[in-house]
């Protein structure tokens, strides 16, 4: 369908502050742009408690923010680990503040939103063995912050969801923990350099993620080139998924990487994971980071079915 009206402001606004292209800039750069989109997210959704803690890494504390929506209404509540979006250089818990405020307040779960390393200083697999630490961890204290401890979902936006199926792989090989439900959102899945997607071709340029950018945001992570074709940064190249978690794949209709994320669910499908993917339509790759869109609303209620039918 034609770009949502939604999808048309944010490119208009974004090209009368003069949004310059991520490849083009430096990663402090990177940094302070996707940081500014906190800027324009609309109020936070009140939370009965908000919680900043730590969890051990390989590289020392991770920081993680969690969120407990509402009073308890009798229900177990699942909890939800999060990996923010940002191409493995920048983003933040802050980033992700108000959409998993969105997020608890829609679906009722307890979130765990994880401030992994970031490259490049700090290359693949570091970021993973983060990722996997901390859902490791968080699964372990699960009920401390109130959540029921078999009820784990592992989540991510863009890099942050790509973050997420190394962190299920992981546990799948060491034997746990247990995760329920897979939810990745716009994931990265496959090395952008000679992508053979059509979506790459289709939306190479002029809508906020480009070919251009993915391409530099892989050189920025990787530490070998030869490191692209790891299953733990490229999931789509893996051999077998047939042992994956169940998931949930969102897809934005105007993003390089959709043909890539709807292409790993069918992966999964094929091996047998039960998978569901939908695309929302006329959306950019960055729509789950405004939570003042209807898209939005959409895909955090989309999620709430999604946690019920599970559990």
């Amino acid at each position: 369908m034609p770009l949502h009206t939604d999808s048309e402001r944010v490119l208009r606004a974004l090209d009368e502050q003069g949004f310059p292209a991520f490849e083009q800039v430096s990663v402090a750069v990177i940094r302070e742009l996707l940081d500014g989109l906190i800027q324009v997210q609309g109020p936070p959704a009140p939370m009965a408690q908000v919680t900043d803690t730590s969890v051990p890494g390989p590289g020392g504390p991770i920081p993680v923010r969690v969120y407990r929506p509402g009073p308890p209404d009798g229900r177990p509540r699942p909890l939800v680990v999060f990996f923010h979006g940002g191409g493995w250089v920048a983003g933040s818990v802050d980033l992700v503040d108000r959409p998993l405020r969105g997020l608890a307040a829609a679906t009722g779960a307890v979130v765990a939103s994880v401030g992994y390393r970031l490259a490049p200083e700090t290359r693949f697999p570091g970021p993973v063995l983060d990722a996997y630490a901390a859902v490791d961890a968080l699964a372990l204290r699960a009920a401390e912050f109130g959540a029921a401890p078999d009820r784990l979902v592992v989540a991510g936006e863009s890099a942050g969801a790509n973050l997420a199926t190394a962190a299920c792989r992981i546990a799948v090989e060491h034997g746990g923990p247990d995760i329920g439900l897979q939810l990745l959102i716009c994931p990265i899945t496959a090395p952008a350099r000679d992508s053979p997607f059509p979506s790459y071709q289709e939306h190479a340029r002029g809508y906020v993620n480009t070919r251009a950018a993915m391409e530099h945001f892989w050189d920025l992570y990787l530490a070998r080139p030869e490191d692209a074709t790891h299953p733990w940064a490229a999931p789509l190249l893996a051999d077998d998924l047939s042992r994956q978690p169940p998931a949930l794949i969102l897809t934005a209709e105007y993003d390089p990487l959709r043909d890539e994320g709807e292409e790993y669910g069918r992966r999964l499908r094929a091996a047998g994971v039960p998978t569901t993917v939908s695309r929302y339509a006329g959306m950019l790759h960055i729509f789950f980071l405004l939570p003042r869109l209807t898209a939005f609303q959409e895909a955090v209620d989309e999620v709430g079915r999604a946690l019920r039918a599970r559990w």
